[in-house]
């Protein structure tokens, strides 16, 4: 299935750093912005709006295209690498409707490795 090239738009990705300050607290950070085309939508049906209840209004479906490789790291996280700079892992930060060079204003909070690939996004 292929997307429709009137409905892409361009989106970034930027990775969720985890730091650590002085006191032993955990913080986290947003690395370099990557960019990537796909296809949005807001978040609706019968099924998102019994498993996000309230939440469901500040959920969004995205569709990225392209073919991608699932990797697991040695923590058994996995991420889907489309070799072009882009990897993806849950709880990593997407700029929807801010440029990259801003703080992210959604999260990762789940991936569907379908093909295309398929994320549902929350807003932060």
């Amino acid at each position: 299935m292929r997307i429709k090239r009137s409905r892409l738009e361009t989106y970034h990705c930027r990775k969720r750093v985890t730091q650590k300050d002085k006191e032993g607290s955990t913080y986290e950070e947003w690395g370099a912005a990557v960019p990537f085309s796909g296809e949005s939508w807001p978040a609706s049906g019968k099924v998102q709006a019994q498993q996000y209840g309230e939440r469901l209004a500040c959920i969004r479906n995205l569709r990225i295209e392209g073919r991608y490789t699932i990797e697991t790291d040695e923590k058994g996280m996995v991420s889907y690498d489309f070799g072009n700079g882009l990897k993806i892992q849950e709880s990593d930060g997407i700029c929807l409707y801010v440029p990259g060079n801003h703080e992210p204003d959604y999260r990762i909070i789940s991936i569907k490795p379908y093909r295309p690939l398929k994320l549902e996004v929350e807003r932060i």
